[in-house]
């Protein structure tokens, strides 16, 4: 017992800093994992959060993120394929939820479509993931022309939710952990069938090729623990075809 005791404190003393760049879906949750994570390994997250295909973007053009939490693995795909990533895994799945703050029925999410929502907040698709779902998913369900010209876009998914929250718009289509975090106003998730889920990847960059802290938090991110947390703010965890990419 007092050797690993001794193992723990000298992991700890040695600990690394690792530069993240994550989808500002994650926030609540990453910011609860990453203390886990530290006193767990004494490595520590240095996070960035935005929209995921903005950080697509500088880490193809040289960003040095080591770890990259993005919210759609298309991304993490391109990134390996364009020598930029070492590897990815995809650790959970998002939902979509219909949220407001006022006083609005949400019994059916045909609601969207009502004169009782004037603005309807969503991020911006063309770089935002819960965006392009939320666009999928109005379209699938047959409301997109009777709500486009209400839309309003976030510039991620946390501007997007903070719309809502501060009266920019009557309702959004929004990120459901973001929205389960806020644990005030009123949601409904929407139905799984009308969109494709939003799957999370965990990519090691390839600025991130030697650090100890961005391979460790990868493997942290698969253990139950991490799954539990990520539970807890509305993410699925059991993820079909998660395995890591070489």
């Amino acid at each position: 017992m007092r050797l690993l005791a001794l193992l723990l404190l000298v992991a700890l003393a040695f600990g690394e800093t690792v530069k993240v760049a994550a989808s500002s879906s994650l926030r609540f949750a990453l910011e609860e994992l990453k203390e886990l994570f530290k006193r767990e390994t004494g490595h520590e997250l240095l996070v960035s959060y935005g929209a995921s295909g903005h950080f697509y973007l500088q880490i193809k053009n040289g960003a040095p993120y080591e770890l990259f939490l993005s919210a759609d693995e298309r991304y993490a795909k391109l990134l390996v394929k364009e020598g930029k990533a070492e590897r990815y895994a995809v650790f959970a799945l998002g939902k979509l939820a219909l949220f407001t703050v006022k006083d609005l029925p949400l019994t059916d999410y045909r609601v969207a479509a009502s004169p009782l929502i004037k603005r309807l907040a969503v991020a911006n698709p063309k770089y935002a993931p819960y965006g392009k779902a939320a666009l999928e998913f109005l379209k699938n369900a047959g409301l997109y022309e009777q709500v486009k010209r209400k839309l309003v876009y976030g510039a991620n998914a946390a501007q997007a939710f903070q719309f809502v929250v501060t009266g920019g718009a009557d309702a959004g289509l929004l990120a459901l952990p973001l929205v389960k975090a806020y644990g005030k106003g009123r949601y409904l998730v929407l139905p799984d069938g009308l969109y494709e889920p939003v799957r999370h990847a965990a990519v090691i960059t390839a600025a991130g090729r030697n650090s100890r802290a961005a391979r460790a938090f990868v493997e942290f991110l698969a253990t139950q623990k991490a799954r539990n947390i990520l539970k807890k703010y509305g993410f699925e965890t059991d993820v079909a075809g998660a395995e890591a990419e070489p």
